[in-house]
């Protein structure tokens, strides 16, 4: 049964990529556009009105995460926040006495390339790099980090929410585990996690997770692109992997982007003051569409788990025997906007590493599909979208013959 809708409207499935601009983000951004264009470091009046725009927004910011203005430090997104949380972490480690071959630094085979690009960086100094091994949904469990853990282990680095195929970890129940090994160890280990996909689903409060470090990128919560967020908790200090001038507390030198600050605050707010309503309306949409494709196409394989430890916007399917390179395409040209895997993993064909190292599995990981949605996506969209993969996979199917 076809689910037909005529309709000029594009349908844009590919929120864990970019999502639009809020109009309220828009506001705030132009009026500081329009209003305010000294550099925030001079001490004039222009500079001063554009410090306060800065400094208002950090203090924003941190209410909203629940921690001091102190520990917030904009970056240009998610990558760079990753980037000094890692890099930074352990220079100013090494820089206090301890010797690179004396850190060990924790993560899975299933992050965003910021935080696996950076490994390569630590090992070439000396760092042992662990994985921690995920099962075949993508869950971290308590019994493979605790296999892991040793008085070397300085930083735990993974994501809140991965990317590709949403799963949600327990970041509070790991943290608690690090926790105790601390106690019972006398060591000190820093968890940071990677929360570029979350503000819009999930709490962001680093106090309620107990984390010491979090990562954030405004573009993926319609927010602008080109700014982030690394949020710090407690006695969390970094060495600068950039150089220049003092600013962001010597973390982050070059002149801030007020606009794009003013706006990261906003969206920020926004996102986290109704979270858990846009889960639920959201969530049922992704829930009905997966019941509807596992009916309509039996072969369909779902990639990640189901309810709540999923990401609400997160739809991530195999479709075997059936290149999904080309049905984005398809897909496209009929007015949907999807994608195969995560932006930064590279577009062309090859397979989703994710769901490589999940299931082993690297036909099903060839032929994967993300369909991420937004808050205004509705079933009557996603009826439309099965129907035009029902047809992709018939004329595949004839031609295939």
């Amino acid at each position: 049964m076809f689910f037909l809708k005529p309709t000029k409207k594009r349908i844009y499935l590919d929120h864990a990529a970019a999502t639009p601009l809020n109009k309220e983000v828009v506001a705030e951004m132009v009026s500081v556009l329009q209003s305010s264009f000294g550099n925030p470091s001079a001490i004039h009046q222009e500079g001063i009105m554009v410090r306060n725009i800065v400094e208002n927004g950090r203090a924003k910011v941190a209410t909203v995460l629940g921690i001091k203005p102190t520990g917030v430090t904009f970056t240009s997104g998610g990558t760079e926040s990753n980037n000094l949380a890692i890099l930074g972490l352990v220079e100013k480690l090494h820089q206090e006495g301890r010797a690179y071959s004396d850190m060990e630094v924790l993560t899975t085979k299933i992050e965003h390339p910021s935080i696996s690009e950076v490994l390569p960086v630590l090992t070439a100094k000396g760092v042992m790099v662990r994985f921690i091994e995920v099962d075949n949904e993508g869950k971290i469990t308590v019994s493979a980090l605790e296999a892991v853990l040793s008085p070397k282990t300085v930083l735990i680095t993974f994501a809140y929410a991965n990317s590709e195929v949403g799963v949600v970890q327990s970041v509070s129940r790991l943290t608690r585990v690090v926790r105790r090994y601390q106690k019972e160890n006398q060591t000190k280990i820093f968890v940071h996690i990677d929360a570029a996909q979350a503000p819009l689903w999930l709490p962001c409060q680093l106090e309620r997770l107990d984390v010491d470090l979090m990562s954030l990128d405004v573009g993926k919560c319609n927010g602008p692109k080109g700014i982030g967020v690394l949020a710090k908790r407690g006695l969390v200090s970094l060495a600068p992997i950039l150089f220049g001038g003092g600013q962001e507390q010597g973390l982050r030198p070059g002149t801030e982007n007020v606009a794009c600050i003013a706006g990261a605050a906003k969206a920020l707010e926004i996102a986290q003051a109704n979270y858990q309503a846009r889960a639920e309306r959201v969530s049922l949409v992704r829930d009905n569409f997966i019941e509807l494709i596992k009916q309509t196409v039996p072969e369909v394989l779902l990639n990640g788990l189901e309810g709540e430890e999923r990401l609400a916007n997160n739809i991530n399917i195999s479709l075997p025997k059936i290149d999904t390179e080309f049905a984005v395409v398809y897909l496209d040209t009929h007015g949907i906007s999807a994608s195969t895997k995560s932006a930064c993993a590279g577009a062309g064909s090859g397979e989703s590493k994710v769901v490589a190292v999940m299931t082993g599995d690297t036909k099903r990981a060839k032929s994967t599909l993300r369909l991420s949605l937004g808050e205004e996506t509705t079933m009557s969209d996603m009826k439309y979208v099965l129907d035009i993969l029902i047809k992709y996979r018939q004329k595949m199917e004839k031609l295939t013959k």
